[in-house]
């Protein structure tokens, strides 16, 4: 049987905990201070992520508090910044459940373990539906500061980190398991585990901030954020469809019902990083990448700005009707 916990007693028992940085003044006060050394400059990401959205409400508590601090923290990755700490924003349907919220709590500081990041603050509040969570995330870049979208130029390679499309089609496999009825639980839940637990690219930032002529995360859709990158840039970006990464789960999927094709290359939910390349630093990045263990794959180039910021090859051949990508409205 679950309790209900109070608004103070919640904070002092369960965020209190996460609190490493002395700017946080252990969650006294109404504010916190961050601290930037001399040669750093402060970067700053915020999603918000609501429940039967971005999440389903029945989704562990654990990992819904893990997926929040990773699509924020693939923001901070993508800027060739180090995510240094972040603000926490809670709106509870209803009065809070302890159970709920110690889960959260235990997901919060697995991967504060994991990417080095701690709690400097945030708010909690009720909301009138659903659960909403709010993470500004702070990092740290190095003396050339941010990687934007904007400088990417003509001839320039274009990568991408980890694999794609797993993520949307795990989603799909939640909203519509009938339809997967041919696949064994065991790759089911391989897809399941793209969508519920992202896996953004951490210490791809120093190769990011080192080689990187632009660079963004992926979060609604390869083409569609292709297209941001481009027209930020003013140049068009060239996808060969058979170099995108993809996991094995997704291959298998793809195999069973290549229909399924549509939905990887534009769901989104993927939280890997799409980076232009200079010629004269691609073998560096490469091997940098591959010394870190750090999965990166070529998967097109840029060219002068043409008439569509995104053009798709397959075979060789100029795909018509290119998929779009996820949006809010």
């Amino acid at each position: 049987m679950t309790e209900d916990i109070g608004e103070f007693d919640l904070i002092s028992r369960y965020l209190k905990p996460l609190v490493a940085l002395p700017g946080a003044l252990a969650l006294t006060d109404d504010a916190a201070t961050i601290k930037v050394p001399a040669s750093k400059q402060l970067i700053m990401s915020k999603d918000v992520l609501v429940g039967n959205v971005h999440f389903f409400e029945n989704d562990l508590p654990d990992l819904i508090a893990r997926k929040a601090l990773r699509t924020n923290i693939s923001d901070i990755i993508a800027k060739g910044a180090h995510p240094y700490c972040y603000a926490l924003g809670l709106c509870f349907p209803g009065q809070a459940s302890e159970d709920f919220i110690a889960s959260f709590a235990e997901g919060l500081a697995a991967d504060q373990d994991i990417y080095g990041v701690s709690l400097i603050g945030g708010d909690t509040t009720r909301s009138i539906s659903d659960l909403m969570i709010s993470v500004t995330m702070f990092g740290l870049a190095g003396k050339r500061g941010a990687v934007t979208r904007l400088g990417a130029g003509p001839g320039e390679a274009v990568y991408v980190s980890g694999t794609l499309g797993g993520s949307a089609v795990g989603l799909q496999t939640l909203l519509d398991r009938p339809r997967f009825e041919g696949l064994s639980e065991v790759l089911v839940s391989d897809l399941q585990s793209e969508y519920l637990l992202p896996q953004p690219p951490f210490g791809l930032q120093k190769m990011i901030a080192a080689h990187a002529s632009a660079s963004m995360d992926i979060s609604d859709g390869l083409f569609q954020d292709a297209g941001h990158l481009a027209r930020a840039s003013e140049v068009t970006i060239i996808i060969e469809q058979e170099q995108i990464p993809m996991s094995t789960a997704l291959q298998l999927a793809l195999e069973s019902d290549p229909d399924l094709l549509e939905t990887a290359l534009k769901g989104g939910d993927d939280y890997q990083c799409l980076m232009t390349i200079p010629p004269d630093h691609q073998a560096l990045f490469e091997s940098d990448c591959a010394d870190a263990g750090i999965m990166v794959s070529l998967i097109g180039k840029t060219i002068a700005r043409a008439r569509l910021p995104v053009m798709l090859r397959h075979h060789g051949e100029v795909v018509e009707n290119l998929p779009t990508g996820y949006t809010h409205f």
